[in-house]
């Protein structure tokens, strides 16, 4: 196969000394635990003759192939505090480890002198690192099939941290820090491989593991929500989505691209379009979190990082409105699955709307549009009054278009179909803000029709 054939190219047959005694080629793994396997014989870190000669034979490897100076030895080794002797002591440690790594083959091993410095011969090292970087190299040039194929064997060689048992160093946790991001990139372009054949369950895994190391790694989000949509996964996706704008707002102060974002409005029309206009609301519990300040209440608040809520997190408290007992209390329990919201009661008409809503004080209000009574913008203008900073969503089937402009001049936040997704909704109540009012594209598309 073209793929064996090219890997194992840096793997050179070993050659004979000057001297005529043989080579012994190393197997070098430095992808997690230093390991070194010589014919039979296998090495660990503590086999090497003490911290310094591992770490010279580590900084060598890492520079396969290429010189590295005595002088730029001596600095990463005492990282600026070098003894007196530093040019003899580490002489004194190479030799060390050149006893320990090729005994027998004095200079004639894989450790090599040169010119005011050393190297490791990259004929006579099999590194795994060096086999980890071809193949990476070659998938960067690949049409998908191949990539995929080449990035899945190379993964596979980087499921530990580069120099996993060198923990001190600051250039081991340099290099590490480069390798993991490489790293992260091979993942990100397996998922794009997978994608393009149409593999959305391959892809979608590779992308997931990306994120694991890298959340605002946003080709793997778009891969996680093309795949999650692709499949017919839509609440999943719509959730990757949230998940994907709220850590690019917190961490990034920026909105996902293009890309996602049409993926989000596709998302959007085909919830709308497949949800029952018999239906209240679609009940799944979710690990979002994110709760908004307490405006006007005096009480401190701020967004968490996105995941499970961290300790002292406020809630947003969410007083939920509806024309029928049945209708309220499936919000309500919805809203107490939902981390960083709850429920702090429920009403069914415009007049206990607006009685509770003055009694218990809610961040926001979740109600429906038609009410036995009236409409959720009578009870809006009467709550906005007394709770300037209340947020109120209005969930309808349809409205009019004098509706929708009413309700922007009130403050209202939201316009949701009535039948929506839970997703949707539960994002837009932990993020609803002062400014403009977000209105569904399914309601939009019915303002031709003309019903209030």
């Amino acid at each position: 196969m073209l793929e064996a054939e090219v890997v194992a190219e840096p793997r050179r047959s070993p050659s004979a000394s000057k001297s005529g005694v043989p080579s012994a080629k190393l197997d070098v793994s430095i992808l997690g635990p230093l390991t070194i396997r010589r014919g039979s014989h296998t090495l660990g870190a503590h086999d090497l003759g003490g911290p310094k000669p591992r770490q010279i034979l580590e900084i060598l490897l890492l520079h396969l192939g290429t010189p590295v100076s005595k002088g730029r030895l001596i600095d990463l080794l005492w990282e600026g505090r070098a003894p007196v002797l530093a040019l003899a002591t580490l002489e004194s440690h190479v030799s060390v480890l050149r006893r320990h790594l090729q005994p027998g083959t004095g200079k004639a091993g894989p450790l090599k002198t040169v010119t005011g410095g050393y190297l490791m011969d990259r004929a006579l090292v099999d590194l795994d690192l060096d086999r980890f970087d071809v193949l990476f190299r070659l998938a960067a040039q690949a049409e998908p099939r191949r990539a995929l194929s080449f990035l899945t064997e190379a993964l596979a060689l980087a499921s530990a941290p580069l120099l996993g048992g060198e923990l001190l160093p600051a250039w081991a946790e340099q290099e590490r820090s480069m390798h993991a991001a490489r790293v992260v990139e091979a993942k990100v372009m397996a998922a794009q491989a997978a994608c393009a054949q149409g593999l959305s369950e391959i892809a979608m895994a590779w992308a997931t593991s990306a994120l694991e190391d890298d959340v605002l790694a946003e080709r793997a989000w778009t891969v996680l929500v093309l795949g999650l949509e692709r499949s017919g996964q839509l609440t999943a996706a719509l959730r990757a989505f949230d998940r994907c704008r709220h850590v690019m707002d917190q961490e990034m102060g920026c909105a996902p691209g293009p890309l996602l974002q049409a993926a989000h409005v596709r998302l959007l029309q085909a919830t709308a379009a497949a949800d029952g206009p018999e239906s209240v609301l679609e009940i799944a519990g979710t690990a979002r979190t994110g709760p908004a300040e307490r405006e006007g209440r005096g009480e401190s608040g701020g967004r968490a990082g996105y995941g499970l809520p961290e300790s002292g997190d406020a809630e947003r408290l969410v007083l939920a409105v509806g024309p029928s007992a049945q209708f309220v209390e499936q919000i309500t329990d919805a809203l107490n699955r939902e981390p960083g919201l709850r429920s702090v009661g429920a009403a069914t008409s415009v007049e206990s709307a607006i009685a509770m809503a003055r009694d218990v004080k809610p961040d926001a209000l979740v109600m429906a549009y038609r009410l036995p009574d009236g409409t959720g913008l009578d009870a809006a203008r009467q709550i906005l009054l007394a709770l300037p900073a209340a947020r109120i969503v209005i969930l309808a089937s349809e409205c009019s278009p004098e509706a929708l402009c009413e309700a922007a001049a009130l403050g209202v936040c939201a316009f949701l179909p009535q039948a929506g997704p839970l997703p949707t909704v539960m994002d837009t109540l932990r993020h609803a803000g002062s400014g403009n009012m977000l209105v569904h594209p399914s309601i939009v598309a019915r303002l031709g029709q003309g019903k209030g």
